[in-house]
This record gives structure tokens, C-alpha cells and sequence, in this order.
């Protein structure tokens, strides 16, 4: 065991860390272009947010983690997201899988991902037909994932797959297997979402679980113990929305000294319109903050108590986790309209908030299709099917 373990971890002060990343919004806006443009968060921002403690939030204390409550995780990524959606949507990601291992992953799993260095960080991949072979004390893995965001910060990975018909869940290091540059993509480039290909990768035994596993840190605090699919995409519902907070805060600098292009003299500001605009646009912000925050910290405190959800409030967790992204996508189109021709050039933040929001909203598991028709069944009582929660 890491001879972290028996150390006390005391956590760093919830405002504090909000501070700190506020302190980044412009060194991250100065760097937004070369992100998108490198498809990968620049490494100075992944080592900044390493130094400021922001990974260890959501990580175990065994291994120098503060275990903070999701809520105060989804506020940082909001405010990473402010000045960079790309950064924002990579530390979402690894400090999900920091809790996802706690929760769904074994000690012994733990121990080999974060024993000899507390600092590794966790990418995933979405691979349904990954090929398992059985080996002395463990498998041999082949297959491609995808959509493996922060994979370039990344040395172990996680995923799912199917074992002798049995849903599982799984954790191991990339070792030699190959990054497949294949994020060529209309926003949210930085997030570096390429595929691994896995050849004959080694996965121990106690690195594969089934998908219900309840994980060494399930009974230790509510983080670890929050229902996956109902609870965890609020990370990246959060970057969304901190995305298009930035946005707004970029649209009302702008707009406050900018006069016609024609000449008439009056700041474009003095319209009762752009008012409008930015009230609504603003409005439509605050009110999916509210709500993403506003659901976890309820979630955090009924799992003070228990060991899982009341349907209702599961369903209820779906439904908002896919409305945030809508009022996002609401408040920076209204803007993004009003905003000019200027805004529509590569080099002005405008567009790579408007594009990155856009992109974002498009993840599967944010879709409000589907959980939207979720809710409504439970709402009318009518069976749910095979539902991950």
C-alpha cells in the first residue's frame, strides 16, 4: 500500500480551489487557440492543475486525495471550462475516472494505477466489441476505443466490454498501445478524443469487475457511492455550461465600448435589444448552474444516508443533466447572433465557445431524447426496460 494511507488528507478550502481556477481564465484564453489547434490541452495547463490540486479532488485519500463532494468538482470544471472548454471538458474527464475507479474498481486496482505514483491520471474509451482472451491471472484485450478523451495526458485507461456474456468493467495501462489520430473534429478539438488501438494488452484479474461491482471506496462517502449513469455526465453537463458562461463574459466585454461599423455615434450596448440578450442569455446560465449544483448537492446529501437513489430522483438527475447543455446552447446562440461578423474569425473566442457548446451537447450520454423519455416514463409509471442508472 502507498505510504500515503495512513496520512491525514486535509482538504484544501472549496473557495480556495474556485479561486485558483478563476486565476487561470487568461492565461487559458491566451492558450484556447493553440489547444485547438494542437488538439491537445497544452501540457503547462495539465501540470497547473496537477499543482493546484485540482485532479486530487475527486481522488482517494489512500492516495492523497481530498474526496470533496461532486458539486464542488462540477463548480471547478465550470469555471476551467470559462476561460477554456476544451481544458475544462479534459479535467472533467480525469477526475471523473479518479471516481469512478473508487467507486466501481477494486483496492488491488487502486493500488496498481496509483501506488508508486499518486499523480497517474485515467482516460476511457467507448469500445462495445473488444475481443477478450484468457490468460494466467488475467486477459489479453484487442480492439480499438474511442473517443478516448485526454488520452496524450493519460496512462491507464478504462472501459466496459462483454466477458463469457457477462457485462464487466475494466482498468489497465496503455503500455504500447497505439494513440489513432482520429479527433478531426468542428469543436472541442483540445480535448484530444482519439482512438487506442489495444493489441494483446494485459488486463489482471483483479483489474476486471462485474458492472455492478461496488468498488473499495463505495461505503467511504457519497462520491463514491453515487449511482454512475444518474449522477457522474453532470461533469461534463458542467463544461458545457462553463463554456457558456465564457462565452457571455467574452460577449459583454466586447459589446460594452463597440460602436457601429457605419459610424453613427452610439455604443452597440445602449440597445435595448442587446439588453435583452445578454438578461436572457444570462438567465438561461444561472438557472443550469443552479440546477446542476442544486441536484448533486441534494444527491450528496440523501447518499449521506444511504446507499443508492430513489428512482424518482434518478430520473429526475437524467432529465436535468441533459437541460443543462439545452440553456447553454439557448444562452450563446442569442449571443453568437448578435455578436457581428468579427465573431465569426478563428482567431475570436466567440466562435470556439459557440462551436465547443455545440459540440459538447452532442455527447450520448447528455442526450435528452433519451432522458427526457426516461423521466417521462417514470412520471407516468411506465416501465423503464433495461435502464443503466
Amino acid at each position: 500500500m502507498n505510504d500515503q494511507s495512513d496520512t491525514v488528507i486535509t482538504a484544501p478550502c472549496r473557495t480556495d480551489l474556485l479561486n485558483h481556477a478563476r486565476a487561470m481564465h487568461p492565461v487559458l484564453r491566451v492558450r484556447a487557440g493553440r489547444c485547438a489547434e494542437d488538439r491537445k490541452v497544452p501540457d503547462e495547463t495539465v501540470a497547473e492543475m496537477e499543482a493546484t490540486g485540482f485532479f486530487k479532488v475527486t481522488q482517494p485519500k489512500e492516495y492523497g486525495g481530498f474526496e470533496m463532494p461532486y458539486y464542488v468538482f462540477c463548480e471547478l470544471i465550470m469555471e476551467i471550462a470559462r476561460g477554456c472548454p476544451s481544458s475544462g471538458w479534459v479535467y472533467a474527464v480525469i477526475g471523473e475516472h479518479n471516481q469512478t475507479v473508487g467507486g466501481h474498481h477494486t483496492a488491488e486496482a487502486m493500488e496498481d494505477i496509483w501506488g508508486s505514483d499518486p499523480s497517474t491520471r485515467v482516460a476511457s474509451g467507448n469500445a462495445p466489441n473488444l475481443e477478450f482472451t484468457r490468460r494466467d491471472g488475467g486477459w489479453l484485450v484487442n480492439g480499438q476505443l474511442r473517443y478516448s478523451s485526454a488520452c496524450d495526458h493519460c496512462t491507464w485507461h478504462l472501459s466496459g466490454g462483454v466477458i463469457d456474456g457477462a457485462p464487466m468493467k475494466f482498468v489497465f495501462p496503455r503500455g504500447d498501445s497505439e494513440i489513432v489520430d482520429t479527433w478531426q473534429v468542428m469543436g472541442l478539438e483540445g480535448t484530444g478524443s482519439h482512438d487506442i488501438k489495444l493489441k494483446n494488452v494485459f488486463v489482471a484479474d483483479h483489474c476486471v469487475v462485474p458492472a455492478s461491482h461496488r468498488g473499495a471506496k463505495f461505503f467511504d462517502a457519497p462520491l463514491f457511492r453515487q449511482p454512475q449513469w444518474s449522477t457522474n455526465p453532470y461533469s461534463l453537463a458542467a463544461a458545457i455550461v462553463g463554456a457558456a458562461q465564457g462565452a457571455l463574459d467574452t460577449f459583454t466585454k466586447d459589446i460594452r465600448e463597440r460602436t457601429p461599423r457605419m459610424g453613427r455615434d452610439f455604443k452597440i450596448g445602449e440597445l435595448q435589444s442587446i439588453q435583452l440578450r445578454i438578461a436572457e442569455s444570462a438567465a438561461e446560465i444561472d438557472a443550469a448552474k443552479r440546477m446542476i449544483i442544486g441536484n448533486l448537492h441534494e444527491t450528496h446529501e440523501m447518499l449521506l444516508g444511504a446507499e443508492t437513489l430513489p428512482q424518482d430522483v434518478m430520473a429526475r438527475n437524467r432529465r436535468d443533466m441533459a437541460f443543462a447543455p439545452i440553456l447553454a446552447k439557448r444562452a450563446i446562440d442569442r449571443i453568437f447572433y448578435a455578436s457581428g461578423a468579427t465573431s465569426i474569425f478563428l482567431s475570436h473566442d466567440m466562435q470556439r465557445y459557440f462551436r465547443d457548446v455545440n459540440a459538447g451537447a452532442q455527447q450520448i450520454f447528455l442526450d435528452w431524447d433519451a432522458n427526457a423519455t426516461i423521466f417521462g416514463k417514470v412520471a407516468l409509471d411506465i416501465d423503464t426496460g433495461s435502464v443503466r442508472w
